[in-house]
């Protein structure tokens, strides 16, 4: 299957500057001139279509038919690659989970104003929100499902505790991320 060809089909088959509608003479336009920043995010131009193709809906919003003439007009700033956007992501340095909080909000409010500027940014970090938010907040899970473990064990008589004790024992990667999460007896009520 010719994936480029499908996704421009479903883009109209006609040039959104003249009107062209040869397929054969029809290329995929980027609307906020991301094409490079695509290249360098996918990697492979077939994957990139796939996806195109695979996830419509969300992605027809930026992307276009157009033909080959116009758009070797079009020029992109290439001298903006994707390592911008993962500054947004990453952490520069080991954090305790209060830290993480704040720098994710400083570097929220910093992405909005970068996403402003610099539109042809915008469907890449929209695609990075979706799946990478749900991938962090699954580990947010895990850390909050541990940390459960620990507290609620605590509350267990003796004889259910040891055998929670045992279940740990016998995973050693679950019961290290347990030992980090430790909770006092009582609860704290804030007071």
């Amino acid at each position: 299957m010719n994936w480029k060809k499908s996704l421009i089909e479903r883009l109209g088959n006609k040039c959104i500057v003249c009107d062209q509608d040869d397929v054969e003479r029809l290329d995929v336009g980027f609307v906020n001139g991301q094409e490079h920043l695509e290249n360098e995010y996918f990697g492979n131009p077939d994957e990139m279509y796939v996806w195109f193709v695979l996830h419509f809906k969300e992605e027809s919003e930026y992307l276009q038919s157009i033909c080959f003439d116009c758009k070797s007009k079009i020029t992109e700033d290439p001298s903006l690659t994707l390592s911008k956007l993962e500054e947004f992501y990453f952490t520069p340095k080991a954090m305790d989970a209060q830290e993480i909080m704040g720098w994710m909000n400083i570097k929220a409010e910093e992405l909005l104003v970068f996403l402003r500027e610099n539109k042809q940014f915008i469907p890449i970090e929209k695609r990075l929100e979706k799946h990478y938010g749900d991938l962090r907040d699954k580990f947010t899970e895990i850390d909050r499902n541990v940390a459960l473990i620990e507290y609620e064990k605590k509350w267990l008589p003796k004889r259910f505790a040891d055998v929670i004790e045992q279940d740990l024992n016998e995973n050693p990667e679950i019961k290290k991320l347990v030992s980090k999460h430790y909770r006092p007896k009582i609860p704290d009520t804030g007071h």
